[in-house]
Order: C-alpha cells, then sequence, then structure tokens
C-alpha cells in the first residue's frame, strides 16, 4: 500500500494523526464530548476526551459499574478521574481538565480503537493517563479496566505530590439505582481490603471494585465524604485539605478514591495502575490486582489490544487520492462498525443504556460493515437475533443480552397501536444473504434457531418464514402493511384501518427476494429461484402502478389509503428512502431510477447532506404522528439523516453515476467537516442525524457512534463506488469512482485470501476490466482461487 501524501483536514479541536491512526484532540472543550469507546463488546464502557464516561460488564442496564449523568450540569461528569495535589503548595489539578477544569498545560487526548491517552503539564509536573480494557478472559480473571498513570517532575527541584482517584460506583442494576432511591440508596456500601475499595451489597455476590498496583497511604470511599458539603468534583473537600478520610460508606453513594504519595527527583518518573471492575467472585479480585502490579503485565495486555485490533484492521485497507476517505475507511468507520456491532444503540453518549437494549433491525444491519472482520462474532449475532423472529414470521424489535428478553422496542410506549414493525425480519434476510455470500458457509442455512414462541427451525426455515409474513399482511394495494412503523421509527401510520401501507417496506421486500433467488440459485433451489424473482416481479409491478407520482415514488399510503409522499401535499411532498431504494430494490425502470434520483437531488440535497423529507411538518400532524412531534429539520422531520444518505450513495453507484455518489459521500464525510463549533459531534465517526436546512442549527450533527450509519457508509464506499463486494462465486470488483481520481489501491481478505487490488483509470467512461495474477479474467468477478492459495493480486482497469 503506498501511503497517502496529503494529511486529512484539522478542526480547531483536534486532527487525525496519520502515522498512529488516532485522533488527537489539543483542546479540552470541545463543543460535545468527544467519546471513544473501552472493550470489546463485554466489559467496557465510554470515555470523553476529559476523562468523562462509565463502565458496565456486558450489560449497561443490569451490570452497571460506575455512574454517569446524562444532560447534566456540569457536562459530562462523572468519570475515571485523577486529581494531582502539590503537597507543599495545596495547589491541585487534573491531567483530564475535568472536573478541576484549572488550565493545564500541553493538553492532548488521543483516541485510539479500543484505548484512551490524556497527558497534560502544570508547575513542571507532566502527568497521563492510559485506559484500556484487557483483551478476553480466557484465564477466568474478572473483568475488569485499567488506569495507567505515569507522572514525571520536570523541574529543577524535588517534589512531594499525591494522588486521588474518583470512580463513582452505582449499584449494578442501573434502573433502581437511578429510580428507587429509596432502596438502592441503603443496599450498597463500601469498605476496603489491602489496596482495594469494594462496593457491594450483602444479598448478591456483586462486586465493584478499585485497586491499585501500589498500597495506598489513605482511602476514601464515600462521595459526601469526598466532595464536602455544598461542592463539587471542581474543588472537593479531600482533595483541597490533602486529607482522605480513611473510612467507606455504610450507606448511600460509594466511591473508589485512593490516595497515593509521589516523591519526585528533578527529572524523575512514577508510574501507578488502578484497576477498576465488577465480578460475582470477590475471591478473585485481590488476584487480578496483584496480577497488574507487574509492568510487564500491563505491556502484554495493552499489546494483545493493539494486536487484535490491528488484525482486525488488517483486513481491509484503501489508499485512495482522498486522505479523509482513505483514513475513514482503513481505520475509524471500522472502528465505529466494530463498536456499533457491539452495542447496537444501547448504550452511548445519547442513549442511557437503561431502556433501549439491542435492536433487531440495528443489529442485523450493523453485521454487514463487519461480515468480512468478524464473519464469526456476525454469525452469532443473527443467530440470536434470529431468535426474536416468532412463528408467523415477524419479530421483536430488540432484545437485552444478557437476559436474551425480547420485546417491541418504542412500541411498548403505545399498547394500543401495533407491537412490531414492517421491516425487521426482512433485515435478517438481509444479512443472512450478506453473510452466506461473504463467507460460503451454506451450512448456516440447516443450523436450527428456536422460534421466540417457541420450537425451533432451521435458519432457512426462519427466512422463508420472514417472506411468508410480508406476503400475508399486505394492504388494498397488495403493498406491505405499515405496523408500528417500517425503518422510519416516527412515521406511524397505521391507526387500525388495514390501509396503512409502506411503499419502501415493499422496495426492502423486493431486494430482498432478489437476494433469496440468487441463493437459491447457487444452492441448487430452482423452483423457489424462480417463485422469488416472481414475487419481485409482482411487487415492482404493483410499486409502479400505484406509487409512481409523475417525478418520484410515493413514501406510504396512510390509514386512509390516501398516498404521503406525493406533490400534492403541502407537508413530506418527497421522501428520499423510496427514490433511493427503488433502484437498491431494482423496482425502478431506468428512466424512472434516473429521474427519482434527480427528483432527490432537486429538493432535498443540501451542502451538509441529503435531507429526508421536504417540506417538513410543522406541529403535530395525527396523520403521521411521531415524525410531526419533531420540529421542522430535526431528526426524521426534514433533517439530514447520514443513515438513509448511504442509500442515496449506493443508487447513484448502481446507475454507474460515480461523481454523484462520491458527492454524496463527501457530503456526511464526518473528517471532511473542519467546522467543529457548528457540526460539534465527533469528527471521526459518522452520526445518525444532521439538523435539516428548516432547523436553527442547520449543519449540526446528533447521535455519533452507535448508528446504522457506520456499517451502511462503510458498504457504500467500499462495496459500491470501490466496487469491491463478495458473490457466492468470488470477490466482484468494479469501481465506480469519480472521474477525478486516477485510481486506487486495497487490500481485502475473503474467505481467508488476501486480494491486493490496484485500480488505475484510463478513460471516462467506467468499463471495468480485470487481470487476476497476470491472467485477464472475464466480466467482474475475481474467481475463488485453489485451495491453499495465500494472495491475490488483482490489476482493475477503468476505462
Amino acid at each position: 500500500m503506498r501511503p497517502v501524501e496529503e494529511r486529512p483536514a484539522a478542526s480547531p479541536y483536534g486532527r487525525l494523526d496519520t502515522a498512529t491512526h488516532e485522533y488527537v484532540i489539543s483542546r479540552p472543550d470541545t463543543p460535545t464530548p468527544w467519546l471513544n469507546y473501552l472493550g470489546q463488546g463485554g466489559y467496557g464502557g465510554i470515555i470523553s476526551n476529559t476523562a468523562g464516561g462509565f463502565s458496565f460488564d456486558r450489560d449497561p442496564r443490569e451490570r452497571r459499574v460506575t455512574r454517569y449523568r446524562y444532560n447534566a450540569i456540569p457536562a459530562d461528569q462523572p468519570g475515571r478521574y485523577v486529581y494531582v495535589r502539590d503537597q507543599e503548595t495545596g495547589r491541585f489539578w487534573s491531567p483530564s481538565w475535568q472536573p478541576v477544569k484549572r488550565d493545564v498545560e500541553g493538553y492532548e487526548c488521543r483516541h485510539g480503537p479500543g484505548y484512551t491517552r490524556i497527558r497534560s503539564a502544570l508547575d513542571g509536573i507532566e502527568s497521563e493517563l492510559l485506559y484500556f480494557v484487557p483483551p478476553g478472559n480466557a484465564d477466568g480473571s474478572c473483568p475488569c479496566e485499567l488506569w495507567v498513570f505515569r507522572i514525571r517532575n520536570a523541574g529543577p527541584t524535588a517534589r512531594r505530590l499525591r494522588a486521588f482517584s474518583y470512580a463513582e460506583f452505582g449499584y449494578f442494576d442501573a434502573v433502581s439505582d437511578q429510580q428507587n432511591l429509596d432502596w438502592s440508596q441503603h443496599i450498597v456500601s463500601s469498605g476496603r481490603e489491602d489496596s482495594v475499595i469494594l462496593a457491594s451489597t450483602r444479598f448478591r455476590p456483586t462486586t465493584s471494585f478499585l485497586g491499585a498496583s501500589e498500597p495506598p497511604v489513605g482511602w476514601t470511599g464515600d462521595r459526601e465524604d469526598f466532595v464536602g458539603r455544598c461542592r463539587d468534583l471542581a474543588s472537593p473537600i479531600v482533595v483541597e485539605t490533602g486529607e482522605p478520610t480513611n473510612s467507606g460508606s455504610p450507606r448511600g453513594n460509594e466511591i473508589g478514591s485512593l490516595c497515593h504519595d509521589f516523591e519526585l527527583g528533578p527529572g524523575e518518573e512514577r508510574g501507578l495502575v488502578y484497576v477498576l471492575g465488577l465480578t460475582d467472585h470477590p475471591e478473585e479480585i485481590a488476584a487480578v490486582v496483584a496480577r497488574y502490579r507487574e509492568q510487564a503485565e500491563v505491556e502484554r495486555a495493552f499489546e494483545e489490544l493493539r494486536a487484535d485490533w490491528s488484525a482486525y484492521l488488517g483486513r481491509f485497507a484503501v489508499a485512495t487520492p482522498d486522505p479523509e476517505m482513505t483514513e475513514m475507511l482503513s481505520v475509524w468507520n471500522q472502528v465505529q462498525c466494530r463498536t456499533t456491532l457491539n452495542w447496537s444503540r444501547f448504550v452511548s453518549g445519547y442513549e442511557t443504556g437503561l431502556g433501549r437494549g439491542m435492536g433487531t433491525r440495528d443489529s442485523a444491519q450493523d453485521t454487514l460493515g463487519t461480515m468480512h472482520s468478524l464473519p464469526e462474532q456476525a454469525r452469532r449475532t443473527l443467530t440470536r437475533t434470529w431468535g426474536l423472529q416468532f412463528r408467523d414470521g415477524h419479530a421483536w424489535h430488540q432484545l437485552f443480552p444478557l437476559s436474551g428478553e425480547g420485546g417491541p422496542g418504542l412500541a411498548a410506549e403505545f399498547p394500543t397501536w401495533p407491537q412490531w414493525f414492517s421491516d425487521d425480519h426482512l433485515w435478517l434476510v438481509l444479512a443472512t444473504c450478506a453473510y452466506l455470500r461473504e463467507t460460503g458457509d451454506l451450512a448456516y442455512l440447516e443450523e436450527r434457531v428456536p422460534w421466540a414462541d417457541g420450537d425451533d427451525e432451521t435458519v432457512w426455515g426462519h427466512m422463508r418464514r420472514a417472506i411468508e409474513f410480508t406476503l400475508a399482511n399486505r394492504g388494498p394495494h397488495g403493498l406491505p402493511r405499515a405496523w408500528f412503523a417500517d425503518w422510519d421509527d416516527t412515521l406511524n401510520i397505521n391507526h387500525g384501518s388495514g390501509k396503512a401501507e409502506s411503499v419502501w417496506c415493499a422496495m426492502q421486500f423486493c431486494r430482498t427476494v432478489l437476494d433469496l433467488a440468487e441463493l437459491c440459485r447457487h444452492t441448487g433451489r430452482f423452483a423457489e429461484a424462480v417463485r422469488f424473482r416472481d414475487l419481485h416481479t409482482e411487487m415492482a409491478g404493483l410499486v409502479n402502478a400505484v406509487a409512481w407520482d409523475g417525478s418520484w415514488y410515493a413514501r406510504a399510503f396512510d390509514d386512509d389509503g390516501m398516498p404521503i409522499g406525493v406533490a400534492g401535499e403541502d407537508r413530506h411532498r418527497i421522501n428520499l428512502n423510496p427514490q433511493t431504494w427503488s433502484v437498491i430494490g431494482e423496482v425502478a425502470p431506468r428512466d424512472r431510477a434516473e429521474q427519482a434520483l434527480r427528483s432527490a437531488d432537486q429538493h432535498l440535497a443540501t451542502p451538509f447532506g441529503t435531507a429526508l423529507l421536504w417540506p417538513p411538518y410543522d406541529g403535530g400532524d395525527e396523520r403521521v404522528r411521531g415524525t410531526s412531534t419533531y420540529p421542522p429539520g430535526a431528526k426524521e422531520n426534514g433533517g439530514i439523516f447520514c443513515h438513509a444518505n448511504t442509500w442515496l450513495i449506493i443508487a447513484a453507484a448502481m446507475l454507474g453515476r460515480g461523481d454523484d455518489a462520491y458527492v454524496h459521500y463527501r457530503r456526511i464525510l464526518p473528517l471532511a467537516r473542519t467546522d467543529a463549533d457548528l457540526f460539534r459531534a465527533e469528527p471521526y465517526v459518522c452520526s445518525q442525524n444532521i439538523c435539516g436546512p428548516a432547523h436553527p442549527q442547520f449543519g449540526m450533527a446528533r447521535n455519533a457512534w452507535l448508528t446504522g450509519t457506520a456499517a451502511w457508509a462503510f458498504v457504500a464506499a467500499t462495496q459500491w463506488i470501490l466496487g469491491i463486494r463478495p458473490t457466492f462465486d468470488g470477490l466482484r470488483v468494479a469501481p465506480v469512482i469519480p472521474t477525478s481520481w486516477p485510481g486506487f489501491e486495497a487490500r481485502r481478505e475473503f474467505r481467508g485470501v488476501t486480494h491486493e487490488i490496484r485500480a488505475r483509470r484510463e478513460g471516462p467512461a467506467g468499463a471495468v476490466s480485470l487481470v487476476v495474477d497476470g491472467r485477464p479474467v472475464q466480466g467482474t468477478v475475481v474467481p475463488l482461487p485453489p485451495p491453499g492459495t495465500t494472495t491475490v493480486r488483482v490489476e482493475v482497469v477503468v476505462s
């Protein structure tokens, strides 16, 4: 891979370090907390650029370790804090800036894959905190995270310093911790054993703990004792006086504050490792803390983490003429894809980890961005999610990971409305077909998976039942009925008449049966392949007969059978999704497909992306319910839904419009945004939505990290702009790159073989030819190589 010569653009608050692939934040006062995720789907948590955030073990609702106060003043507290106090002057600060917020020197936060490193200096004292979760628990140790603290005297005279840790424990049942204070404030207490502070109840062994690699000189286990009356975390009384209480908490609010002294000569440096965790086996805690007293063990754990991420990221890398796109696809988009696979939409800076759980539709789509790199985990995710399907073919909308409990999700808030969604079960089919194309693991079709309401069936049986559910639940036009909602959770148009239908879901169904027809041809189910093609022809014909409005496709039919998203409406005249999916689902004839995308561009395009609908609703409209609850330009009501924009990229590429596809991609590429005070969200990961043109904060992004934008942006860029996508017969390489590009290089693992791809442009037309290991091949599919092959070299000419 040749290096990219240009550097990605920097924002006023930070930049991407192309040598380390870390995002480097140079100011602590970012417009919003800029987050990272620790852990790999088991023990982990979120951490901000000033060490705010919290931890949990596998499930943030059922096994919360530390507290975090959402939407609070002061913002982004509490977190994983260390205070440093000069014992001569009494002056104190936090290396992470928060919570003291003293003007430290040389502040720098480096977010990397699975770790965060924050460093700063004050009064000649340099300090650094590295936060990470040791990968795996293969040795049976209880899950934990490490805070690796380094402190150095850069001055000419000896210094006496005292450090205080701060972790605010919560009762592991986070709902009770926040909502049943009369109980939860009485049942948890804290104490100390050796160099470890423990917080637990008397009736369960589950124990939160904070230990250190060196014995403390003191400790405090009660929040009120630590902070003091009428104070806050910026000036806690224990730090101000320098005197720990050396006592725990019999009830109330438990914390982990260990006190350590450092006497440093000029140029001297010391280190300390804090170990924070949660376990049901408190007898193991001492051994875990002792393990990380050894510096070599800490270094080994961090190197294992780096090696794991290197292996994950090494399965796909690219060098393009666009430095932001290169870095996004090679590193941070993939980091985000792994994070969404682990946590769906459960816990983020916007989701509290209490009620939403792991989404069915969300988890299915999240696998799409990780099939090439984590196929085994994708398979497990699909299997777990198939278990949410009922025997009639529909599926629960979400589940909680520890209990496996399924539920209707948002629909539960409106129990008189339909309690399932029109699209969940179809996403499972689409994701399973993608898994099979990637891996060739056709035996998966015969794996038996339970139904949510009893008994079991093969995966193939589940897939067929999903199709039958949609066919059995159609409205008067023959289109899929709208239940609580389809992909757009807020489009709640089913009020009980049986007339509400989703045009978009009909297009999703068309894509689904095409994928099934392809699978059937590959597996020798030829009669079923014909049936699925016929179902596509029938549904596409119905859509074209009833939903084409002259220049674009309608979005849906309401509870009275009237169209939504058509030119005659005062509000919501056009919607983006049916225009893009008319192409993706191969519903629209070519002329209509071209016109539908032109209409979307004419009515919906903005410099920050393409709005979901126009004009937005302005006030409550019972016809659509949820959408109209948002102000104009927010979220689904005329906002720029980045997730939906990725489908526009794909649709443009499918029509061979490479320049358009690239423009659409750049508009929502976060690394391309240098207006951080307007954009606000993290610039290194995709956001769910951006405020649209009707909103007073037009251009502001929200809901970064856990969004379907992550997987679909990766799919759109790698499989459709770069054109590298799996098929049952081999890896297809059919780029639809912008005319300004001279070419690109990529490395992509496919079924255990590394494909080294070099593409170059020799003409403007876009025709593609391949030379594989020195031999020309017909078409755009690289044939599956003989067993034992490790590397295939592909030369691509776009002419």
